[in-house]
């Protein structure tokens, strides 16, 4: 079995260690420091809503570059997450302005890197079923890297949300970071030299904008992409929140999380199974059933039931594998489609689907922390736990429906099959 998609996916493991710190702590983290709920979500919302310009162009600028280019993207990202990073984790004095600066900093940085790391997927193969190999060991990785930072708690005896879990998380993301993205752009094998239309005027990017939006595969794709990615985000961004305050379960924060994560890795190749027997949005439709029946009780939960949540998170959380790993590599399977097409187009697809996430959990955090703060979270009044309660479970398990009934009514890309 070859080694590549290994040697891939090990960068996965110390970014996806950010994720939980970067969109589940952080609002805690700054609230607990002193800065207002309301402040947090409007300062988070609008440096998350540079990525909607940034992405699509630094992804257009992707394809425009030779390999060494992409490489040296990836260098400058880098360089200015280990930056960006130390500011915005370790504060001298937390401040709404100094969050909203160092996050733009570590959202330009993450986007520097993300790009044209997700882009390779579409490239080192041609493959369909062998892409699947590697987004999945992509996010298999990710996921590692996920429980690894939520083990870390219990490991230095510290709460999620203090200045001593960040002071261990910084050194720890900048050396596996360092190690394991030199091992990649070492042992990778160049992307496989596929014969590309040559245009005598290279398109602009609105141009490039309007080939994806003409393209089936994706106008189907995208638009279920981020609103599934919004239903997501709305529990990631109130869970700390939700089981403290609603729950009442604080010591148990940590083995929630982890529960709904190693569900996710020990669903992971059930998802890849099941997406070469009947298709990958049809194995993706399975997850998000899956994820909406599990989690609608949620509604049936009172404060103090450790268990009964605990197995919500256990089952909901086997259906992450396929929400992270199955609708990446359908967007691989399109950008190599469209790039055969109208000439290189990964940079610019994973540009998109890079500004999709964001703005999903730019939405999240914008919209759910303002309305909870304004219906009383710190007073704790009924309205603030029934709001809660909705932006927690009820709305997501909606939208969920909703991308549900939107891929059900849409034509089925005949690529996606694959």
């Amino acid at each position: 079995m070859s080694a590549q998609p290994v040697w891939y996916g090990l960068p996965a493991w110390p970014l996806a260690m950010l994720g939980i710190p970067l969109y589940i702590y952080l609002p805690a983290y700054y609230h607990e420091m002193g800065v207002g709920l309301a402040a947090i979500g409007i300062v988070l919302l609008v440096a998350r809503m540079s990525d909607v310009i940034t992405d699509p162009l630094l992804g257009w600028l992707r394809d425009h570059l030779s390999p060494n280019g992409h490489y040296f993207m990836i260098g400058v990202g880098w360089a200015l997450l280990l930056v960006g990073l130390g500011f915005l984790l370790l504060p001298a004095e937390p401040t709404a302005i100094g969050l909203f600066v160092w996050s733009l900093v570590v959202y330009l940085a993450w986007t520097l890197i993300m790009i044209p790391y997700q882009a390779l997927s579409a490239e080192v193969t041609e493959d369909l079923h062998h892409k699947t190999s590697f987004t999945s060991t992509r996010e298999a990785f990710a996921i590692l890297g996920v429980v690894t930072v939520l083990s870390l708690p219990v490991l230095i005896n510290a709460s999620p949300t203090s200045r001593l879990l960040f002071e261990v998380l910084y050194p720890l993301v900048a050396v596996a970071l360092t190690l394991f993205l030199a091992l990649m752009l070492w042992r990778l094998e160049r992307p496989v030299v596929v014969s590309l239309p040559q245009p005598s005027v290279q398109p602009s990017f609105m141009s490039k904008l309007m080939y994806v939006w003409g393209d089936p595969a994706s106008r189907r794709l995208l638009p279920a992409y981020f609103f599934n990615s919004l239903a997501n985000a709305l529990p990631a961004t109130l869970f700390i929140l939700f089981v403290q305050g609603y729950l009442d379960l604080e010591p148990q924060t940590g083995l929630l999380l982890l529960a709904f994560f190693i569900a996710g890795v020990l669903g992971l190749p059930v998802w890849v199974w099941l997406a070469k027997r009947i298709g990958k949005y049809q194995a993706w439709q399975a997850s998000i059933v899956l994820a909406c029946l599990s989690f609608v009780w949620v509604f049936t939960l009172e404060p103090g039931q450790f268990v009964a949540f605990l197995i919500i998170s256990f089952v909901s959380g086997l259906s992450l594998g396929a929400d992270v790993a199955l609708p990446s590599s359908i967007q691989a399977d399109v950008a190599q489609n469209l790039s055969k097409q109208q000439g290189p187009m990964s940079g610019v697809l994973f540009g998109i689907w890079g500004m999709l996430t964001k703005l999903a959990l730019a939405l999240a955090v914008g919209v759910s922390l303002p309305l909870i703060d304004w219906a009383g979270w710190n007073q704790q009044t009924p309205e603030s736990m029934t709001m809660m309660l909705w932006l927690y479970a009820g709305v997501p398990i909606a939208i969920k429906l909703m991308v549900l009934a939107y891929l059900f009514g849409t034509r089925r890309p005949a690529l996606a099959k694959s």
